[in-house]
């Protein structure tokens, strides 16, 4: 009797972490430093949407974890996490090397962040996936306020139109 009440308070929990908004998205724990002296095939974390994991690598200046480190911090890292597992997944077709965008929005649909990903390997043969290439919010003044509005259940959409510049 006591194993089936700790199942079911295990169940209850994970069902009111998903509806009260528990499950957060991931703090920034990996130091600016840590792609120094690694190889750009180098993962340095894994976002989930669902139960697929998207990989950050280190990549270079032009993808991946050192192309935007300029702009990482717990916020960042917690807006890229935020609208990879709860934003809009599009197919990439601006030609930019991406195969997914993932886009926030908020009930207006105006678009608050947006991460491009490719699930394809790096220059054709390289590693597979290539991992998310970049991200950023399109008005900057938006990017702080997200992870507060997001523990305290604010609704994002997923029905917006998704601009590319094809």
């Amino acid at each position: 009797m006591t194993q089936i009440r700790g199942v079911v308070a295990v169940a209850l929990a994970a069902v009111l972490l998903i509806f009260i908004g528990g499950v957060t998205p991931a703090q920034a724990t990996v130091s600016t430093a840590y792609c120094q002296g690694r190889s750009y095939k180098t993962v340095v974390k894994n976002y989930t949407r669902g139960s697929a994991a998207l990989p950050l690598r280190c990549g270079s200046s032009k993808w991946g974890f050192s192309h935007i480190l300029s702009r990482w911090g717990a916020s960042f890292d917690s807006n890229i996490a935020l609208t990879i597992s709860r934003g809009e997944a599009v197919s990439d077709l601006q030609q930019d090397g991406g195969s997914t965008i993932y886009a926030l929005f908020n009930t207006k649909c105006t678009e608050l962040f947006r991460v491009i990903y490719n699930k394809n390997a790096y220059n054709g043969n390289g590693v597979t996936p290539q991992g998310l290439i970049t991200a950023y919010a399109p008005n900057y003044s938006t990017v702080a306020p997200m992870a507060a509005s997001y523990a305290a259940g604010t609704s994002y959409r997923t029905d917006c139109p998704v601009y590319q510049g094809i």
